[in-house]
């Protein structure tokens, strides 16, 4: 385009339309000084309107610019007293499109000028509704379609407006001045955890980065802190459940059910024919000092010289969840009871978990009990399951009968020595060992986090495993054997040959990790070479994973000639609780480790021991042995580690609600 020096120009620039004065026109590239006292470079072919008017380039910069916007003023002064809606009026429905200098004519007499083109060009700009733009003409928009971008229009605004609002009301909670009375709170809050939960993953991080912006308030880490500071949630705020949706209250018609069972159970446990009177043995449970949904206990009797009928009773949750459906449906979408460091989120309501469901001491209670003969050699000569009415006689903790073995407690003692040959019975058939602590993290509700190491290999520890190894076996035959379909457990042979481990020891365990194969679950029984056994399933906790319910149900169904699970309806809740399962596994482990890092907060430049598992190009994997935890650790020029040192390390930075840990060696 060839323009001369000069010549006034008019062109879009983001929402406005701004004048300019031509100052050099080169190798199709227009020079120009705008009326916002701007020089830039523009291609011809953005400019909208070319003016009549010439200037004397000659002129001072500042009176240039004073003319320029001297043409702005005149053609809006221009419009006054006219609008686009009228001229709309004047031609919708006429069926063609118009030319700019047209459309000028019907509102000014003609001849009309440029001033008044542009008067009109620039209020068609910022009225945009009536008419489309179509190049050099314009097109009247349909009467429909006015009314409905014009709706869109007053939407965009309301928005607009509650945008404003809301960033300053969030300017003032971030500034420690939070309105009380704003009426958009239960609006900002949804948006503000959507970006704390899911970053720029979230389906409104547009909304919320300028919510952010018009408040002044950097994103990502300003969400969640302004959640803590309108009090909606506490700096330690568990975000792995709310971001897996695992939550802490159970519907109101869940609820309901389980005080109608209550009420139903307020005068007795309910009785059937097929249930046997077991209020007579001499039944014990075993848990930790904490655990107030006990389902588990033992019993034992000598029928004859090293020959032993032990009792391993299983709390009956089945029967009392029988024609309550609201408590099984909720228990399936749970599928297990979730233990955290600082909270406990029971898979069934805790009225009927720590009450009624509970083996307490002194309460007589419904079970499922497996009376097995088995000799002191352990080997198992017959078993039989029944439906049963105990109560327990004695409750005792871990430590309380790891103290009682060294008393010489007959009962327990008998107990442990069975339980050891059942081991060594498991050993014998391949069963895999790995000897390893149990991390305990414990938080209180002033928050003081305690981390302790809990050996599993402790005599009490194995002795109840055993017993609930021994009673998952026998249920995964006795299905088996009655052709009622379960939910069973296995995993293949190691894809090494393992060497037995007497000891824990970080880097072996690291190490046969590597090579077990993962547990498989299906419909069909397997060998489980882990545990040494041709078949096997859960049942022993139908408290707290529905897997156990499910096969209670089952075993109960089979045992009074009831109705039960087909191949297909378990196939089908497996592709449903699978999933869940995996989801609290991730919740659970994330949680743990948030709240170990936050006790390292308070530690950082103190030093710990740690052993080094692996190598890679510019770090090593590192086990820190006082928190049985498993970190990388970043490569350090100069020095260089193998798999199997052991080494001083210095906690460097941590920060849990990041996820960051760094150590480095000493």
């Amino acid at each position: 385009m060839s323009m001369e020096i000069g010549r006034v120009v008019y062109f879009f620039d983001q929402k406005k339309i701004l004048s300019a004065v031509c100052l050099e026109n080169k190798e199709n590239k227009l020079h120009l000084l705008s009326e916002e006292n701007r020089e830039m470079t523009l291609n011809p072919s953005r400019i909208a309107y070319l003016s009549k008017d010439v200037l004397d380039p000659r002129l001072l910069r500042d009176s240039l610019v004073t003319q320029l916007r001297t043409f702005g003023d005149r053609q809006k002064k221009l419009m006054e007293g006219f609008t686009i809606r009228e001229l709309w009026e004047l031609v919708v429905g006429e069926g063609r499109d118009f030319s700019l200098r047209e459309l000028t004519e019907l509102v000014f007499r003609a001849p009309v000028s440029g001033d008044q083109e542009m008067a009109l060009l620039r209020a068609l700009f910022a009225d945009h509704l009536y008419f489309k733009q179509k190049g050099e003409v314009f097109e009247a928009r349909d009467p429909e379609k006015v009314e409905q971008i014009s709706l869109q229009l007053a939407r965009e605004a309301d928005q607009e407006r509650e945008l404003e609002e809301a960033g300053a009301w969030l300017k003032g909670v971030w500034a420690g001045h939070p309105d009380p009375a704003f009426s958009g709170r239960e609006k900002v809050l949804p948006l503000l955890k959507s970006l704390t939960l899911f970053g720029a993953e979230s389906p409104e991080i547009s909304r919320g980065k300028a919510l952010l912006q018009r408040a002044g308030i950097e994103f990502p880490t300003a969400p969640f802190e302004l959640l803590v500071r309108l009090g909606e949630w506490d700096e330690d705020e568990n975000l792995f459940l709310h971001r897996y949706q695992i939550s802490k209250d159970f519907p109101p018609k869940v609820l309901e059910e389980a005080d109608q069972i209550l009420a139903e159970t307020a005068k007795g446990i309910p009785r059937y024919p097929e249930d046997r009177d077991l209020t007579d043995l001499s039944i014990i449970t075993i848990d930790s000092e904490t655990t107030r949904d006990i389902d588990d206990a033992l019993s034992i009797e000598k029928i004859a010289e090293g020959d032993y009928r032990v009792g391993i009773h299983i709390t009956d949750v089945a029967t009392f969840l029988e024609g309550h459906e609201e408590i099984f449906r909720e228990a399936k979408a749970r599928a297990i009871s979730v233990y955290l460091p600082d909270q406990r989120i029971p898979m069934i309501p805790s009225v009927l978990s720590e009450g009624i469901c509970s083996l307490m001491a002194g309460e007589k209670r419904r079970a499922l009990s497996f009376l097995v003969r088995v000799d002191e050699e352990g080997w198992v000569h017959e078993y039989e399951i029944v439906p049963s009415v105990i109560q327990v006689k004695r409750r005792l903790s871990y430590d309380g009968v790891d103290q009682l073995l060294e008393e010489g407690d007959e009962e327990l003692t008998n107990l442990q020595k069975i339980s050891e040959k059942l081991l060594r019975r498991r050993e014998e058939r391949g069963a895999i060992f790995i000897p390893r602590p149990e991390r305990v993290v414990r938080v209180s509700r002033e928050k003081e986090i305690a981390i302790y190491k809990r050996d599993r290999e402790s005599l009490a520890q194995k002795l109840v495993s055993e017993f609930m190894i021994l009673a998952n076996f026998l249920t995964a035959q006795f299905l088996k054997t009655k052709g009622a379909a379960a939910i069973y457990r296995g995993q293949m042979e190691p894809r090494e040959k393992v060497q037995p481990i007497q000891k824990f020891d970080p880097l072996q365990a690291y190490r046969l990790r590597r090579i077990l194969n993962r547990v498989e679950i299906s419909t069909q029984p397997m060998r489980h070479s882990g545990l040494g056994v041709e078949a096997y399933l859960t049942l022993t906790s139908p408290i707290r994973r529905f897997y156990d319910l499910l096969t209670e149900q089952q075993v109960l169904a089979v045992l009074r000639g009831g109705s039960v699970w087909e191949q297909p309806q378990l196939e089908e809740i497996m592709t449903l609780v699978g999933p869940t399962l995996s989801k609290v596994g991730t919740v659970q482990e994330s949680t743990e480790r948030y709240w170990v890092i936050r006790y390292l907060e308070k530690r950082v430049g103190q030093t710990t021991i740690g052993v080094i598992l692996d190598r890679f190009s510019n770090r090593y994997l590192i086990h820190l042995n006082e928190y049985l935890l498993e970190i990388d650790m970043p490569a350090v020029s100069g020095r260089d580690f193998v798999p199997g040192d052991q080494i001083l390390v210095r906690v460097e930075r941590a920060n849990a609600r990041s996820g960051i840990l760094k150590v480095t060696p000493v």
